[in-house]
């Protein structure tokens, strides 16, 4: 069986840097949220957050576990971060460390711990420490440049991996050996059984070393960073990255390509029964099995397929492409070459990524293919990896200085340790920051900014001038001349009076559930007879050639209708699928009375069919006849969308789906300025599920329909200041790492000039 989602752990607010698993039943990741947390096992595919331990004042980079002992029977937690500390933890005592390891002058961003609880921690710092009984008894110091990994290969034998592109090899304290294969910096190491141990780096290698460290085998597959490792008793190893991927290796060959809905897959970890976890960028711990008793449901599924589906894909993760020679969809209809082959097609004008499994004998959507330029990829200054390192003019004749920036710092931080740091007039700090405002992206899968990145084939910019390109200022004096400068046009964002439709769906891959369903459901006697396959194989043919105006088509209405009414709950969201594609190009679903609301209330317990309703409602927005059935049944459907669950869910896709219900609604009451009392219960509503809400693409789209709102409704306004929603923008949505179009320059801002 090949490797599947068995559990999502949702909780963190930042991405999740590393974690483990020191049983079957616990699970410890840390993140940039400046949080460790433990989370215990509560059936065979699902496991809830225990503890949340918040001793770091700063990002947490790694972890490791020290086993059970008589002093210790909960065994340690051990955790390092930014603020150069390691944090020692009983696991069941969240309110402080009981050890606090000082010496580092930088992140610690490795941690190992032996079954004698010695640990082993690199740093920023250049050096790797030794310690036993919570002090340091050796410094390793060799490296010219950070150490991200650290290995106890036997005892007194430590590895370390450096940016310096190198692996050094200690006994007693000093070094024995280096070792040199990879290309670029090296990130992460992991024991191997048998054999020795695994390197991997910024170069996408994957190095099998002997415990000599003699090169042994290298593994090609990654398409950018790769940034960790894991090994299975049984030979497998594990290797995540910066393509997106986890990827599963067994005698030298990648058997399985684990794609992830973020951009950062930046750890990767085994459990004793041998399921897998990892933590990406997106503040997610997922749990992966080839047990079948620990996949999880088929709803889970669908819903993580479907974010995989909706992710942007860099075209430099996927070779240069040629979109006019790339075929269209029919090229789908052929098997794979192999498992985990990838295949582009292109759609209209758009470039699609699909994999094939051969286990499900079918392809799968993993993405859309994006130009590369403005998307989310690292850059190395000083060894250290940065988001951005900007090349700051300072004068003619002058190098040019580097400016490094992560987008999760505060951008006039950033700009006051580069002025201090090259002695430069306190003046232009605010020019500084404004710059780094305007040109760094922020990392979120799918959101990239437009702005050109000086590194990737942008002008330089030179203090005082716009984020606009330095080659069309002509000859400008960047430290000396405080004239303004003309800006560019902005586009507003609110008003927004178009909707935003769902009409993506991979039609081959429904129709093959429908029908795999449907031979299940014989035995029960409600599985479609052959009049009504035929007429299912009809619908299909309309669907994939849809008429220009919506038609009347009661036929197909009535077939799905009876789909979803008498097929069991878990298997009805194939006929919603098709239902709110088919409200795109048909007349019938709007002119059903109260569709939408026995839909809503069949659905609730279903969050896939949840999710597929408001999918439906917001497609409904998109005709006539759709947009007078949707308004006749706002209350209800607006009613369904405030329930605590949905905005309490994991479920991405779900929550994106009714934020769009929200700001298709929004375009409609643009027009409709007589439903005040409408508008004031709407802006209560999105304000107080703003408040809590942390993915952006959701943000955006929920303030966006309350931007239209206050924008056309004066009673809006005023329930706005009485909601406190400037207080809520300032203080929740601002006060966080934030893509452009949300932050200052972006419709977080034009809703405050409107308020």
């Amino acid at each position: 069986m090949s490797w599947k989602l068995s559990a999502i752990l949702s909780g963190h607010q930042g991405d999740v840097k590393a974690a483990i698993a020191p049983t079957d039943s616990m699970i410890v990741s840390v993140s940039r949220d400046k949080s460790v947390r433990t989370w215990k096992r509560q059936s065979s595919n699902s496991f809830t957050e225990d503890k949340v331990f918040l001793g770091h004042t700063h990002y947490v980079n790694s972890v490791a576990f020290i086993g059970a002992s008589e002093a210790n029977p909960n065994g340690l937690i051990v955790t390092g971060g930014s603020d150069k500390m390691i944090n020692i933890w009983n696991p069941e005592d969240a309110s402080a460390p009981i050890y606090t390891l000082v010496g580092h002058t930088d992140n610690v961003c490795s941690l190992f711990a032996d079954a004698d609880g010695h640990i082993v921690s690199g740093s920023w710092d250049k050096t790797a420490k030794i310690w036993r009984n919570w002090q340091c008894v050796y410094t390793l110091e060799g490296h010219t440049q950070a150490i991200w990994g650290v290995l106890e290969l036997e005892h007194e034998v430590i590895v370390t991996a450096s940016a310096d592109k190198t692996i050094a090899m200690w006994k007693d304290g000093k070094k024995i050996k280096t070792i040199t294969g990879h290309e670029d910096c090296v990130r992460s190491l992991a024991l191997l059984p048998g054999v020795g141990f695994v390197s991997c780096g910024n170069d996408g290698a994957v190095i099998v070393w002997s415990n000599n460290g003699d090169p042994v085998q290298a593994l090609d597959g990654h398409t950018s960073f790769v940034y960790s490792l894991a090994t299975l008793p049984t030979g497998e190893i594990f290797s995540s990255g910066e393509d997106r991927t986890v990827r599963v290796w067994e005698h030298g060959t990648c058997t399985q390509t684990i794609i992830h809905p973020c951009v950062s897959v930046w750890c990767v970890a085994t459990l004793p029964n041998g399921d897998i976890i990892s933590g990406g960028s997106d503040g997610f711990v997922r749990v992966f099995t080839r047990n079948v008793e620990r996949v999880a449901n088929a709803e889970t599924l669908k819903a993580y397929d479907e974010e995989n589906a909706a992710a942007s894909i860099p075209s430099n993760q996927v070779g240069d492409i040629k979109k006019d020679d790339l075929p269209g969809p029919e090229a789908l209809e052929q098997p794979g070459r192999k498992d985990q082959d990838v295949k582009m097609v292109r759609v209209g004008n758009v470039v699609e990524a699909h994999t094939w499994s051969n286990v499900e004998q079918s392809w799968s959507k993993i993405g859309e293919v994006v130009d590369a330029i403005g998307q989310h990829r690292k850059q190395l200054h000083d060894g250290i990896e940065y988001d951005h390192v900007f090349d700051i003019d300072v004068g003619e004749g002058v190098p040019a200085l580097k400016l490094p920036f992560n987008c999760t710092e505060n951008p006039y931080t950033a700009a006051q340790t580069f002025l201090t740091k090259h002695d430069l007039p306190q003046a232009y700090l605010d020019q500084v920051a404004d710059f780094i405002t305007k040109n760094a992206r922020a990392v979120s899968q799918g959101d990239a900014s437009t702005m050109g990145d000086p590194l990737t084939g942008g002008s330089r910019y030179t203090p005082g001038q716009s984020a606009t390109s330095s080659a069309s200022m002509g000859s400008y004096n960047p430290w000396g001349n405080d004239a303004p400068k003309a800006q560019p046009a902005v586009k507003r964002l609110i008003p927004q009076s178009t909707n935003v439709p769902f009409k993506d769906a991979n039609l081959p891959a429904i129709q093959k559930k429908i029908l795999q369903l449907n031979t299940e459901l014989v035995a029960s006697g409600v599985a479609l007879d052959n009049d009504e396959l035929v007429q299912l194989e009809s619908l299909f043919k309309f669907l994939k050639s849809p008429p220009k105006q919506p038609e009347p088509q009661p036929e197909y209405l009535a077939l799905l209708l009876k789909m979803f009414n008498i097929w069991p709950e878990t298997s009805r969201f194939p006929a919603l699928d098709l239902l709110r594609l088919l409200a795109l190009y048909s007349k019938s679903p709007a002119e059903t009375p109260k569709l939408l609301s026995n839909l809503l209330t069949a659905s609730r317990t279903q969050e896939t069919c949840l999710m597929l309703v408001a999918r439906l409602v917001v497609n409904f927005c998109e005709t006539d006849v759709g947009r007078d059935a949707a308004m006749k049944e706002i209350t209800t459907v607006l009613e369904f969308m405030e329930d605590d669950s949905i905005w309490q869910s994991t479920n991405k896709n779900l929550k994106l789906a009714v934020a769009t219900v929200y700001m298709s609604y929004s375009t409609l009451l643009l027009k409709r300025q007589d439903d005040d009392a409408l508008a004031i219960q709407y802006v209560g509503a999105i304000n107080k599920i703003l408040e809590k809400e942390r993915d952006q693409q959701v943000q955006y789209r929920l303030l966006v329909a309350l931007g239209n709102l206050i924008f056309a409704h004066e009673s809006a306004k005023e329930s706005a200041a009485i909601f406190g929603v400037r207080g809520m923008i300032q203080n929740t949505v601002l006060s966080r790492p934030i893509s452009e179009k949300i932050s200052t320059s972006g419709v977080a801002n034009e809703i405050l000039n409107l308020l």
